[in-house]
């Protein structure tokens, strides 16, 4: 009987436990940062840094109940943005980084650092994971796109969906991108033919060339798609750069444009394009 007992004491504590967690939670991510002031955000932020430090501290018993609520629906968004961040920072286990993917999906946009959003789902799309979801929810966005004040440049969408998608197989994405194409915006749109140029496959390359005699589209759609697959002719230091070094290390370069934000990066991504499409024929 002492055991029965012992054992609805364990579940119940854990029961209540767990809901404390939820209810703890709930009324610390209480707020829309992009509803807040700046000074109303600074006073937020006490509360957000003893969150973190409360789960780092110890992550026997927290890091379980940090995983649970992510998976769960019905938070404030924006804790699905804030807790992956803490989780990718407690861990490095693999279903921790799918879970934290797959949280990250379900934040609002308009209260998240487009530029920490991009930075992380491209670092994690380098290092293997299947970033597709969160990354095209930037498709249904407005103006999404951060400014990099070191190179005087703004990473605009069609630049920021490239570098969370190409990193992964093209087969995550492609067939995603056509079927969604038609219910987007015009820009967003635009977007997605930029990033299908970027990553060069023949099922993109048709879809691309559909679009630009495509009469049910917006003809500044279909002029775009004609004028980015025009997009062909190499410069005569790019062709003496391209003979002096191998395959292999053209690869890398375009290997590690995709880890750099920069446009000197843009620039190597875009070379090494032209060079895959000039040396690879879909046709």
């Amino acid at each position: 009987m002492k055991i029965i007992q012992t054992i609805i004491l364990v579940l119940l504590t854990n029961f209540a436990f767990g809901q404390n967690f939820t209810e703890e939670i709930d009324n610390i991510y209480n707020f829309q940062p992009s509803k807040l002031t700046d000074k109303e955000q600074e006073l937020k932020m006490p509360s957000l840094d003893k969150f973190w430090g409360k789960v780092k501290s110890d992550t026997i018993q927290y890091l379980p109940k940090l995983r649970i609520e992510l998976q769960k629906n019905g938070h404030n968004p924006f804790f699905y943005y804030d807790g992956s961040g803490l989780l990718l920072s407690l861990t490095k286990n693999r279903a921790d980084k799918v879970l934290a993917i797959e949280a990250i999906a379900k934040c609002d946009l308009a209260d998240i650092s487009q530029k920490i959003y991009v930075k992380t789902l491209n670092g994690l799309a380098n290092e293997g994971f299947d970033v597709t979801e969160p990354a095209i929810k930037i498709l249904y966005g407005d103006n999404f796109s951060f400014f990099i004040p070191q190179h005087a440049m703004t990473f605009n969408q069609g630049y920021c969906l490239t570098y969370m998608l190409l990193p992964q197989p093209n087969t995550n994405y492609v067939d995603k991108l056509t079927t969604i194409f038609k219910s987007l915006k015009l820009s967003s749109q635009k977007s997605i033919i930029t990033a299908l140029w970027f990553a060069y496959t023949c099922k993109g390359d048709l879809f691309l060339n559909s679009i630009m005699t495509d009469k049910t589209l917006d003809n500044e759609v279909s002029a775009y798609a004609k004028k980015i697959m025009g997009y062909t002719k190499l410069g005569k230091d790019q062709i003496e750069y391209i003979t002096a070094i191998g395959k292999d290390q053209l690869d890398n370069i375009r290997i590690d444009a995709l880890k750099r934000f920069s446009d000197e990066a843009i620039g190597e991504l875009d070379m090494t394009t032209r060079v895959q499409r000039k040396e690879n024929n879909c046709h």
